[in-house]
């Protein structure tokens, strides 16, 4: 219950001297952590053998051997028998961070320093499958989301 192995806590400079205050006292810090399952999609065939409207997705992470394609000669106007969103694409784990302070300037001025990072521990986030049977990259992951990316600014308000 009370076994909490990973925080971050800054420490606190009170017993530290007034020009270790003024560098190293007074940061903040935002976090935001999203972690989702993955999203549910639909394998079809855009060759559109049930004669309805389709539109063409992403990747590919599916065997094509639990798929059989119909004929569009022989099957025309008919719809497969998998149900709907029956397969899931991979999930989303990312975690933005970032590190400000604030410094006065006069009665009405500040200088904000910052330093953001997202997608903060570089996790390869992917994109759902190809799910069109009729494409050669069917099944497999062709997109990813974007690796870390750290900024760094200032700001003068006044």
């Amino acid at each position: 219950m009370f076994d909490a192995r990973h925080r971050l806590r800054l420490p606190e400079l009170r017993g530290a001297g007034r020009f270790t205050r003024r560098v190293l006292g007074g940061w903040q810090t935002n976090g935001i952590g999203v972690l989702n399952s993955s999203t549910p999609f639909t394998a079809f065939d855009a060759t559109n053998v049930s004669l309805q409207a389709s539109h063409p997705p992403v990747n590919q992470w599916l065997s094509r051997d639990a798929f059989r394609r119909l004929n569009p000669a022989t099957e025309a106007g008919r719809f497969g028998n998998a149900g709907r969103n029956i397969a899931r694409g991979p999930g989303l784990a990312t975690v933005d961070f970032s590190l400000f302070k604030s410094i006065a300037v006069g009665e009405r001025r500040a200088l904000q320093l910052r330093a953001e990072c997202f997608n903060l521990f570089n996790h390869a986030n992917f994109a759902v499958p190809v799910s069109d049977l009729n494409s050669a990259n069917f099944g497999r992951v062709l997109e990813a989301g974007p690796a870390r990316l750290i900024q760094f600014a200032m700001k003068f308000t006044f």
